[in-house]
């Protein structure tokens, strides 16, 4: 028990920053696939532009 408390430190504290590490990744992850999704919408409002404008143009 001493030897894990030199490595860690307190004991009843790794699963705190075990949560911590936890909040941080699925943070980053949903930050990355809200960037991906906003890029996609933005793309796809791009293409539907041209396609009004191709649609004005053959009337």
């Amino acid at each position: 028990m001493a030897m894990m408390e030199d490595m860690f430190g307190s004991t009843s504290q790794w699963p705190i920053y075990t949560l911590v590490v936890v909040v941080i990744i699925f943070g980053l992850i949903s930050i990355y696939l809200n960037y991906m999704m906003l890029t996609e919408l933005r793309d796809s409002k791009k293409s539907l532009e041209r396609l009004e404008k191709l649609l004005k143009s053959v009337e």
